[in-house]
């Protein structure tokens, strides 16, 4: 059995072997050395008790509120020794339910969530990055997705935002070449 990384949101776009990955967890093997139940583990890591039933039964996938909770409640452990990526399992709808971005960020060892400032006039939208670029917005979403061009995503539609700083670099760097 080959164990996977994943890399990005949709395994499909990888390998076909990627088609029924799961990420799976230690997180109740080590638990018995730690903590008393799993009640006490669930309010450890900050989540509802019949969250973490769900997730050891397969109910549930597991997400980046678990991730972190699990760093949280293990600090003693690297993410490779709390999760796990197989390629074998059920049903799967291609999805991990992490975006690319927030995937990369626990993965590098940054569980918390890193929020951007969006008060700032610094952000910018889609619209506002492909008129300074001289692109088509569908040029700028499909860069953003290859990770050409970094963006954050806000809000419950997931409008994409992108800093003045990395938009300005972006241009630097096709100067410089």
């Amino acid at each position: 059995m080959s164990v996977l990384k994943p890399i990005c949101l949709r395994k499909k776009e990888y390998h076909p072997a990627m088609n029924k990955v799961k990420l799976k967890t230690r997180a109740f093997e080590l638990c018995s050395e730690k903590y008393t139940s799993l009640p006490h583990l669930a309010r450890t890591m900050g989540i509802s008790v019949s969250q973490i039933y769900r997730v050891r039964q397969g109910k549930r996938k597991i997400n980046a509120t678990f991730i972190i909770g699990a760093v949280q409640a293990f600090p003693g452990y690297k993410l490779d020794d709390l999760f796990y990526v197989t390629a074998e399992g059920g049903s799967d709808d291609g999805q991990l339910g992490l975006s690319c971005e927030r995937l990369r960020q626990i993965f590098k060892g940054s569980p918390t969530l890193q929020k951007p400032d969006l008060r700032s006039k610094a952000m910018l939208t889609t619209r506002q990055v492909a008129d300074l670029l001289g692109l088509h917005p569908n040029t700028v979403r499909r860069w953003n997705k290859k990770g050409i061009l970094k963006a954050c995503r806000i809000g419950t539609r997931g409008d994409r935002k992108f800093r003045r700083e990395d938009v300005d670099g972006f241009l630097r760097e096709g100067e410089s070449e």
